[in-house]
């Protein structure tokens, strides 16, 4: 029988294993709430079933983008962009929006919801890898950085916007330091950051001028999520004592979400101190019953609790050690877009992660991010999952050719061993 031989880095490899064991664990652990709150239709083991078999999901979609030749992918970046790109206007379409706590981030086809943005997250990082070798001339030319790349990225960026401020400057974020790392000037960059920042400030004037004018005015489609950023950051500024702020001209349900995410904050912050250094042990933590989210946006802070402060560092560790790996990868790439394509997709994974894990230790105010590959999720762990196989793809490729130049040279040395 053939010996299977799985190649890449032997360290990502299993950090996606570790990851794998502690989502089924976690999210079983803390299910709690689910199954309280929906006892007919739900309960501990169809949490646990249903997390397993995303994980699942996860590792199939993993091993088949391993499977496959990195080359493979930068041909087909651009449609897998155009794709992201039609499944993203598709959202302003109101028969196929799955409408959420006053924000559309999903699409329902065939009775199935589809989360839109973690599909665009993978299609945008794609796209740039592939636009940085393309037109790698041209883009020394701040016209032509912005006719070829930057452009595209505003565009996404601004659609994510309406329904997602979060994710909108996430993706801006992980595309800046992409743009970095990747030699791109600085001066094109700093005056990208001016630009952006004279746009969202722009924006958030237009916003109090249309909601001092009017409530109707303010729910133009753009303003849609700038209320719930404001609130979210005065939220994080004020105490919930603080009775300064003004919630008149909020919509009801800006005041719902607010409401909500305020306890959810609150639950997760005596969560984490709860923990203390080893945790109550995995099961036996309380916050789950009154953490709504905590198998997802507040996974990080219900495993603190049951694991204590050393099973959160060994997470950060995890996520810090996968970047570094990730990083060292890069260097040692064949090419622009096998570089681009590494570091781009583990910017996304680390700083995704080091944004939830900030919230549930309360440093920045809410954002809605899962912690990637542990958060409880279907289309999220699918996507991430296939962000690692593609990472692994290339570090296979990279070792194919690593063997192939020791095996050229083993002749060479042999040679000069029998001259002398």
């Amino acid at each position: 029988m053939a010996k299977v031989r799985l190649r890449g880095d032997r360290v990502i490899w299993f950090i996606v294993a570790v990851f794998a064991m502690i989502s089924i664990i976690a999210v079983f652990s803390v299910g709690s709430f689910l199954t309280k709150n929906n006892p007919d239709i739900m309960s501990k083991t169809s949490i646990y079933m249903e997390q397993f078999g995303s994980v699942a999901l996860g590792f199939a979609a993993l091993f088949l983008c391993y499977a496959v030749n990195y080359k493979f992918y930068k041909r087909i970046s651009p449609y897998i962009f155009v794709v992201a790109v039609v499944m993203l206007l598709m959202l302003f379409v109101p028969p196929l929006q799955d409408k959420r706590n006053g924000a559309v981030r999903g699409l329902r086809l065939m009775g199935h919801t589809i989360q839109v943005f973690e599909f665009v997250k993978i299609g945008l990082i794609m796209f740039i890898s592939w636009g940085l070798e393309k037109y790698n001339r041209e883009i020394k030319t701040f016209k032509g950085f912005c006719l070829r790349l930057l452009l595209w990225v505003v565009g996404v960026c601004a659609c994510i916007m309406v329904n997602s401020f979060s994710s909108a400057m996430l993706l801006a974020l992980v595309s800046m330091m992409l743009f970095y790392f990747m030699d791109v000037k600085v001066t094109h960059l700093l005056l990208t950051v001016g630009i952006a920042i004279a746009f969202v400030a722009g924006l958030f004037g237009l916003y109090h001028l249309a909601l001092n004018k009017s409530a109707e005015a303010a729910e133009f489609p753009i303003f849609n999520r700038l209320g719930t950023v404001e609130s979210r950051v005065e939220h994080f500024i004020k105490p919930e004592s603080d009775t300064t702020m003004d919630i008149s001209k909020m919509t009801r349900e800006q005041l719902e979400d607010m409401d909500r995410e305020e306890r959810q904050s609150e639950s997760a912050k005596i969560a984490i101190k709860a923990g203390g250094l080893l945790g109550k042990g995995v099961g036996n933590g309380i916050s789950r019953h009154s953490l709504s989210m905590a198998f997802s946006d507040f996974i990080y802070a219900a495993i603190v609790e049951e694991t204590g402060l050393v099973g959160g560092i060994v997470i950060v560790l995890l996520y810090l050690i996968f970047l570094f790996r990730c990083i060292s990868l890069s260097f040692k790439c064949p090419d622009t877009f096998s570089q681009a394509l590494v570091l781009g997709l583990a910017f996304l994974i680390t700083t995704q992660a080091f944004l939830h894990i900030l919230v549930n230790v309360r440093l920045i105010p809410i954002t809605g991010h899962t912690l990637p590959l542990i958060s409880h999720g279907g289309t999220a762990y699918l996507m991430l999952s296939a962000a690692f196989g593609m990472i692994l793809s290339v570090s296979r490729a990279v070792n194919k050719l690593e063997e192939e130049r020791r095996t050229e040279e083993e002749p060479t040395e042999e040679i000069k061993l029998e001259d002398k």
